[in-house]
């Protein structure tokens, strides 16, 4: 286009906005000042890409579909892509297109990358996505194996502009933890060979500063060759540590006792069924349930106001922690009484343990503001049987050594039988 006797040159010179003038075939013969910029073009327009190079997931035919559909009466019609610049991470964009010359000749505007406040509403959800939920880009050549990263998701990973990241898929997977690996990469082969609408993933990710991260991971194949092979996928990267964060507080407030920190009841109740399933499953490897209430405990409120009852319960709370092991599971199950759960334990070792608990307790009175309060507790032990037909009947069983313990003078460790039986054996203090 001779700018000295074709019109549109200093038109589109004028716009403020990326302008591109183009073929019907999608050629670009002529762009102004800020599309040369935004698209790297440089030299005579014959050296530079045709738009479908720049805008893969349309290709060819779908931009020349594109421009053959633009009315006759010049209004624009409006398109989302993702555009792809040489040397350059992909970024989601609209094009608008609009025919000129009777179809000889087409205006094709492009609105700005999302984040700089311009652009119409068309572009709209690209910002809320991008800019307002912090996201990030990236964009996978399954050709080259190349992944490229916009600036914004490399600041998600703690890297500054011009710290050295290896764009290629190998480094991206080795960021990612070992335990979420395995899903990551079968969801994103099971939508790159077509089982999937679009790529969905969370899981984490290390951060430069050498901790790990959770993310969102969304994208899509944007291009495929002519036997619909994939040959590019793009898609987002977000940033969800905080989201991730709160739903862990909520599943901790949802099974943990408020004033002990111990499993509350349901959480207990749970892992029970669980050892009780795997015990049906494999009997040769038994377990055994602590029933535990402290003795006299209405009479320590009584006399000392529910605030040093509180501090009872705490205390004995950090003794329970103090004897059993990593592997064991204790919980206050309401008021004053206590639980604990033995995987991987016969019952001779069971009763070592609440042995232990006992003396650990009577031995170690509590210090509440200024006043010595001294407790003792009465345990009931049960094993986790086969022939339990739930965890139910196990509680029932262990309660009732529970009982036994309390009614021959407390401060004592009882076992239950089996099931069936009724036959329980006392240990003195």
């Amino acid at each position: 286009m001779d700018p000295a006797t074709d019109p549109l040159e200093g038109v589109i010179r004028a716009l403020p906005l990326p302008a591109l003038v183009l073929a019907p075939d999608g050629a670009i013969r002529a762009a102004n000042p800020p599309a040369r910029s935004r698209l790297g073009l440089s030299g005579a327009p014959k050296a530079w890409p045709a738009l479908a190079e720049l805008v893969p997931g349309a290709g060819g035919e779908a931009l020349e579909r594109w421009l053959a559909d633009c009315p006759a009466d010049g209004h624009p019609v409006s398109r989302e892509v993702v555009l792809s610049l040489v040397g350059e991470a992909s970024f989601p964009e609209v094009i608008h297109l609009a025919r000129l010359d009777g179809g000889m000749r087409f205006l094709c505007t492009l609105d700005p990358l999302p984040g700089d406040g311009k652009g119409d509403a068309a572009a709209q959800p690209w910002r809320f996505a991008l800019q307002g939920a912090g996201d990030g880009v990236w964009d996978w050549d399954l050709r080259t194996g190349r992944v490229r990263y916009c600036p914004r998701l490399r600041r998600i990973l703690g890297y500054a502009e011009g710290d050295p990241f290896e764009e290629s898929l190998d480094q991206w997977l080795h960021l990612l933890h070992p335990e979420d690996l395995p899903r990551v990469s079968s969801a994103l082969q099971r939508h790159v060979q077509g089982g999937s609408e679009r790529y969905t993933s969370e899981y984490r990710v290390r951060h430069r500063s050498g901790g790990w991260i959770w993310v969102l991971g969304r994208g899509r194949v944007i291009q495929r060759d002519a036997d619909g092979r994939p040959l590019r996928v793009a898609g987002t990267l977000s940033d969800i540590s905080e989201r991730k964060h709160q739903e862990d507080e909520l599943r901790r407030m949802a099974s943990t006792d408020f004033l002990t920190g111990l499993a509350n009841r349901r959480q207990f109740l749970g892992r029970m069924a669980d050892e009780l399933a795997r015990v049906k499953r494999r009997p040769d490897h038994p377990a055994v349930v602590l029933m535990m209430d402290l003795d006299h405990f209405k009479s320590i409120n009584d006399t000392y106001g529910h605030s040093t009852g509180d501090a009872v319960i705490r205390h004995v709370a950090e003794l329970l922690r103090t004897v059993l092991r990593r592997m064991d599971l204790g919980a206050r199950m309401g008021g004053e009484e206590f639980a604990a759960l033995l995987p991987a334990t016969a019952l001779e070792d069971a009763r070592g343990v609440a042995e232990r608990l006992r003396r650990t307790i009577k031995s170690t009175p509590v210090v509440y503001r200024g006043g010595i309060v001294g407790v003792t507790v009465s345990i009931g032990l049960a094993t986790l049987d086969p022939r339990d037909e739930d965890s139910d009947a196990t509680l029932r069983r262990a309660d009732l050594a529970l009982y036994r313990a309390k009614g021959e003078g407390r401060n004592l460790v009882a076992v239950a039988g089996p099931p069936g039986t009724e036959d329980l054996e006392s240990s003195p203090c």
